[in-house]
């Protein structure tokens, strides 16, 4: 049952524009985070990822303090009903996923109700049914015992995202247009923002007769290698994981069957946080004292195509995917295949 007070509702109603089931969901998704992590977030002492852009979100923002602008709330595009609230004093994070509830108890009439709402063929009548309807669905929501409406699970080790940072702005060489100076992309002796780059490359390859491949990411690398642990000495050897998870996108996971433990597998890796131009002469791991040589001679990940591959063990079979020793890739790196090694 909510314990929040009509007035509260009220004003969140008004941000959010109207009241609806999803709205009632996300005042429980956001008493549960709360319940488990203290109070609201002010500045960006809570952290959000959301997996969905619905009414919940809304919510979450107005009663957790994680907004968009703040940078405190983070969407990843997977059309779940899933929520992650961190908190980053110390880490302690939950994961809050909706049960399938919305539609449970609608009668055949009201279903159907639903139905010509949603597709525009509603009189208006049955628009003002559907209104009474649908504000009586989230009133129950609000009243409903949490373990019937929520999954909350809390989190160990979470890996916390990185904190938004204050940085300025650049003018675009194509467009022009001010844009975030970390998301310009140099090629040749210009900077460009995604878009135009886009528009460049196209052209180049054009000019070049190049046919541009593309690659599905099957998964991602999840483990404690951070950008800041990249070796600060000329020469020194790429920082290995002794225990990194492939987890692998559900919809590839049947490719992981007849893998063992024990296995030397291959698992190509995208170098997400690469320069996007890369010199075809570089000094072998940035030192200076040894002559510059082609890059396809070096394992460097500043490549024109840039794509790491690493041989590594695998330690455990998990649902999601692999747990394999040695592999040299970033947290949060998309891994884009896994084959069997052979010397």
């Amino acid at each position: 049952m909510t314990e929040l007070t009509a007035p509260r509702l009220n004003n969140l109603v008004a941000f959010h524009g109207h009241f609806c089931p999803g709205l009632a969901t996300g005042v429980r998704v956001a008493e549960a985070a709360l319940s488990a992590l203290g109070t609201r977030a002010e500045d960006e002492e809570l952290v959000a990822v959301v997996e969905t852009s619905n009414c919940v979100v809304d919510a979450i923002q107005f009663l957790v303090g994680c907004t968009y602008g703040k940078g405190n709330l983070i969407h990843l595009d997977h059309g779940k009903n899933v929520f992650t609230i961190a908190r980053r004093s110390d880490g302690k994070a939950v994961r809050i996923a909706v049960k399938p509830v919305t539609g449970r108890g609608l009668t055949s009439d009201q279903q159907a109700l639903v139905a010509r709402v949603r597709g525009g063929d509603a009189t208006e009548k049955e628009r003002q049914q559907f209104g009474v309807l649908w504000e009586a669905r989230g009133r129950a929501l609000l009243e409903m015992p949490q373990e019937d409406l929520l999954d909350v699970e809390t989190l160990e080790n979470y890996a916390l995202p990185e904190r938004a940072v204050i940085e300025p702005s650049e003018s675009c060489d194509g467009c022009s247009v001010q844009v975030m100076a970390s998301r310009l992309i140099t090629l040749g002796r210009r900077r460009y923002c995604v878009t135009c780059q886009i528009t460049h490359q196209l052209t180049c390859l054009a000019e070049h007769r190049v046919v541009p491949l593309y690659v599905t990411q099957i998964g991602v690398v999840e483990n404690e290698l951070m950008p800041a642990d990249a070796p600060s000495s000329p020469g020194s050897a790429r920082a290995r994981s002794p225990r990194s998870r492939v987890v692998v996108h559900e919809a590839y996971r049947k490719g992981l069957e007849g893998l063992a433990l024990g296995q030397m597998v291959d698992v190509l890796f995208y170098f997400s946080k690469a320069p996007a131009e890369a010199p075809l002469l570089q000094h072998p791991r940035g030192d200076r004292t040894v002559p510059k040589r082609g890059v396809f001679t070096l394992r460097s990940p500043h490549r024109p195509s840039p794509i790491g591959l690493t041989a590594v063990e695998i330690l455990e079979l998990v649902p999601d995917g692999l747990v394999v020793a040695g592999l040299d890739a970033w947290h949060g790196s998309p891994v884009l295949d896994i084959k069997p090694h052979k010397d």
